[in-house]
């Protein structure tokens, strides 16, 4: 019984590992290199690789984040192309780039602000993926120390309150007096979470799929097993083609050479030092993409969990910052991974939950402006909602010919606004792009054909994109939904599988030992 329980235990092994041994190995380098988005931020994907359903139409899939409409009316967007302007109401626009980041991945802008607007020495504040950047009249860009900050530090957010800026990183925030722009690190105090607080379970799904649920333990650990899966498919293939080729043609029959020897002997053994991880990584990973995501949207845990005694969600806001804005009173409202928080303009105080009665999309807010009387705008793949921050009353702006029996729930997957003053003008759709306001608005400004040629996709967002296995969908159709589910279960059974082809193993070396 046992002689054939391992027969047919190793034909699955070796059959599933021949069916998606190339993918698997895919996987694990993915895995690695979206782990270290630095090692790769300077290479852009080539055209020819990337699916046409993937090409920039009308401003969508958030060529654009956010834009302004200034008071002379000049337009300016920020986005993944980086800074473009339009001097003539947007009939057309020109790149802002002379200084900026040439690579894709870090010239993509998540805040402008501008400075002196009715002045010619206009300033232009970027917050880019590769650190903030200005702009002082025609001059070139050119990136601003932030004392404290690794070289090239990703920033979200950029708020303008009445006497200076502060720009935010997804961890920590500088500022300065708007008339110097010396930035200084700012303290971000925040009031202390109560044990009640929750934590989305998909969000520590993804912490420990990608071992930040240890901390940077766990993300070295993470790295080890992602080289690890990669050699066990190499080494897998090459295990099986030898013997197979011998086979197939004995004319090149060859001895087994001592690569394939190092396979042999490492396969296993590799393989048993990491099989709980790799079941962690396989089970884990089938819940963070639908369907199966859907099974977690609606669990959490407590934040005094011992599963997080180590995760950065325990304390402090309890995730990254995404985005920040002025609030009303002079305070700020930052968005984060777990939920939205505010506190004084001066960062002198602590940061306090705040608690508003607005969908927010797992995914997080997408779009966070304050507007005129005490209101925020706040935008997510929920819906685009105006709040008043203290009386709590909400209302939302829907989207033109949207039709929907739930006003909470639709396919209004809102990706950025352009404000004019204190006023939204224009909305971003993640699929359908500019949309306006309201049914009645003038035209809308095209979308240049050389902004979209100025936001190639980047090399991380490719990988990401194969990682989560979006980039299937062209050929597939809604059918690649089942790529992560069927390929994890694949992984689960290979480990199992091969976990018990080293006990039988063992388990003969022994009795032979004895004997």
């Amino acid at each position: 019984m046992a002689r054939r329980s391992f027969r047919i235990s190793r034909a699955i092994h070796k059959y599933l590992g021949l069916i998606l041994g190339l993918y698997l190995t895919a996987m694990g380098a993915s895995g690695l290199l979206l782990n270290h988005p630095a090692w790769i931020s300077s290479i852009d994907t080539p055209q020819s690789l990337v699916p046409t359903d993937y090409s920039y139409q009308n401003w969508n899939r958030m060529l654009v984040r956010s834009g302004t409409i200034s008071a002379d009316g000049t337009w300016y967007l920020a986005g993944k192309a980086g800074v473009a302007r339009s001097d003539d109401q947007g009939r057309s626009f020109t790149l802002v780039d002379e200084g900026f980041p040439p690579a894709a991945y870090d010239r993509d802008t998540a805040a402008l602000v501008i400075l002196n607007q009715d002045s010619a020495d206009r300033i232009l504040l970027a917050a880019t993926r590769s650190g903030l950047y200005q702009k002082h009249g025609n001059n070139p860009w050119a990136q601003v120390v932030l004392p404290g900050a690794p070289a090239s530090p990703r920033m979200v957010a950029l708020v303008k309150t009445a006497d200076r800026i502060v720009a935010f990183s997804e961890k920590a925030a500088w500022q300065a007096e708007a008339a110097a722009l010396n930035f200084t690190p700012a303290k971000l105090a925040v009031a202390e979470q109560d044990d009640a607080t929750k934590v989305p379970l998909f969000r520590i799904l993804h912490d420990i799929h990608n071992g930040t649920i240890l901390a940077t333990p766990g993300k070295i650990l993470l790295d080890i097993s992602a080289i690890i899966l990669v050699i066990l498919g190499v080494s897998g293939l090459v295990i099986w083609f030898v013997p197979w080729r011998n086979r197939k043609w004995p004319t090149l029959r060859q001895p087994p050479g001592s690569f394939f020897r190092w396979c042999w002997k490492h396969h296993l053994k590799l393989g048993i030092w990491i099989v709980v991880i790799l079941i962690i990584l396989a089970g884990s990973g089938i819940f963070l993409r639908p369907p199966l995501l859907l099974a977690t949207v609606n669990h959490s845990l407590d934040a005094g969990n011992p599963l997080l005694r180590f995760s950065p969600r325990s304390a402090g806001f309890g995730g990254k910052i995404q985005s920040a804005t002025a609030g009303s009173n002079g305070t700020i409202v930052i968005s984060t991974e777990n939920g939205l928080w505010h506190g004084p303009a001066d960062l002198d105080g602590k940061f306090k939950r705040l608690q508003l009665p607005v969908p927010i999309h797992g995914m997080g807010v997408t779009v966070l402006e304050g507007m005129e009387n005490d209101q925020l705008l706040i935008g997510s793949f929920s819906g685009l909602f105006v709040v008043e921050e203290h009386q709590g009353r909400i209302w939302r702006l829907r989207r033109p010919g949207l039709q929907e029996s739930n006003p909470y729930q639709s396919n209004d997957l809102v990706s950025g606004v352009v404000m004019a003053g204190n006023r939204p003008y224009v909305r971003f759709d993640y699929h359908d792009g500019m949309l306006p306001m309201t049914a009645g608005q003038p035209l809308l400004p095209v979308m240049p054909a050389e902004i979209a040629a100025a936001a190639p996709m980047s090399m991380w967002h490719y990988l990401f994109e194969f990682h989560n296995g979006r980039i299937f969908e062209p050929w597939l159709g809604p059918w690649y939904l089942l790529i992560i589910p069927l390929s994890g279960i694949i992984l689960l059974l290979l480990c199992l599988s091969g976990a018990y082809d080293w006990w039988c193993r063992r388990q003969t070396k022994k009795a032979e030992t004895t004997t």
